[in-house]
């Protein structure tokens, strides 16, 4: 072969070394390939750090249950708080104290709810509203929170001792925890706010416990 013919082939090779390169880097399986759908698996990282928060989620309903749990919830800590000077009961001394030790704190967190959700305190959003005052179901129809002692009831239950501030006091917190429980079965059907249902199902469970003893207590 002459030099002529030599240099030729040569040319012919590298021709064909550049366009096998050039044909890969445009099928996809060159270097440049590795950045080629960057975009894509960076919009999927990022869609997939910020999932929609449902946590916080709720309606209507959500907020008209926790305003008007927390009056409930408050007349029933005022009444276990009656407990230790006018009973001498170490059995209703102690549910006093486990309803107390229960509620309170359901009281912050329900209050807490509200100031995230921007949405009015129970006072301001019930104008007038007595926390010991009957009413509460007109005041929010299609809300039940039945089972609040009227003014008179707690004035009596004050003024009561012994045995009769005993019998008194279960009978009324009976009633007072069945609103309770009817009230909290009702959002977990109308209510949104997986929180809410979390705590309304607490309250069935423990009150309806508390249901049961308080009856055997009074011998019912």
């Amino acid at each position: 072969m002459n030099t002529r013919t030599k240099t030729a082939t040569m040319i012919a090779a590298a021709a064909a070394a550049v366009a096998l390169l050039a044909g890969c880097a445009n099928d996809g399986t060159g270097p440049e390939h590795t950045t080629e759908h960057q975009p894509a698996a960076t919009s999927t990282a990022a869609s997939a750090s910020t999932p929609a928060d449902s946590a916080s989620a709720h309606n209507a309903a959500d907020v008209m249950w926790v305003q008007m749990m927390i009056p409930h919830h408050q007349q029933a800590v005022e009444m276990a708080e009656m407990v230790p000077d006018r009973s001498t009961n170490p059995e209703l001394v102690a549910l006093a104290a486990q309803i107390e030790a229960a509620q309170g704190p359901e009281i912050e967190q329900m209050t807490g709810w509200l100031k995230d959700w921007n949405a009015a305190a129970t006072d301001s959003a019930m104008p007038g509203m007595d926390h010991s005052m009957p009413g509460t179901d007109s005041a929010m129809p299609g809300m039940d929170h039945g089972g609040m002692m009227t003014a008179e009831q707690m004035t009596q239950l004050d003024e009561s001792t012994g045995a009769a501030f005993d019998q008194a006091w279960l009978e009324m917190m009976i009633e007072h925890h069945v609103g309770a429980v009817d009230s909290s079965q009702e959002i977990l059907t109308d209510g949104q706010s997986a929180q809410v249902k979390e705590l309304a199902q607490s309250i069935i469970d423990g009150q309806q416990a508390e249901i049961t003893q308080m009856k055997a207590m009074l011998g019912q």
